[in-house]
């Protein structure tokens, strides 16, 4: 069973120390961009992923007007523990914390277009796409796929 604990002083260096393989670069915002968001912005929410006493991914989710709902904006297991089946089985573990910690019968997630791997996975526990969307973030310009699973 894994377990999820808020990003705090005692933990946000394990979190920066998780890194997605440069095939993924463009998939997950890097973590430190992350926590820096959480810090600055209202009602962005951070989480570590653990295994045991090691943490072993990380979880961004906030309530976004643009649905409404609540979403999980980032989701990110570390490249050394990858391919084990982690991110599956704390998706799902996830669902369930996150159901009982706010009483919701929704979550929606967005996955980049080009990210088969996720965008099958989430679909493998319920999530079902909904819509494309396009937009740019700095510098930046993404297309992703809109999912949403009922709870």
């Amino acid at each position: 069973k894994m377990e999820f604990r808020e990003i705090d002083k005692y933990n946000y260096w394990d979190c920066i120390e998780l890194t997605i393989d440069d095939n993924q670069e463009g998939f997950v915002a890097d973590n430190k961009q992350s926590l820096v968001e959480a810090a600055y912005e209202d009602g962005l929410y951070t989480l570590g992923i653990y295994l045991e006493e090691t943490m072993i991914g990380f979880i961004l989710y906030n309530y976004d007007e643009t649905f409404p709902g609540w979403s999980m904006s980032r989701f990110m297991i570390g490249k050394q523990f990858q391919g084990k089946g982690y991110g599956k089985q704390a998706s799902i573990e996830f669902l369930e914390y996150f159901k009982n910690k706010h009483n919701t019968d929704k979550l929606y997630i967005s996955v980049s277009l080009e990210n088969m791997l996720a965008r099958k996975m989430y679909s493998s526990i319920g999530f079902t796409e909904i819509k494309e969307v396009e937009y740019a973030f700095g510098d930046k310009y993404y297309k992703e796929i809109q999912m949403v699973k009922e709870l």
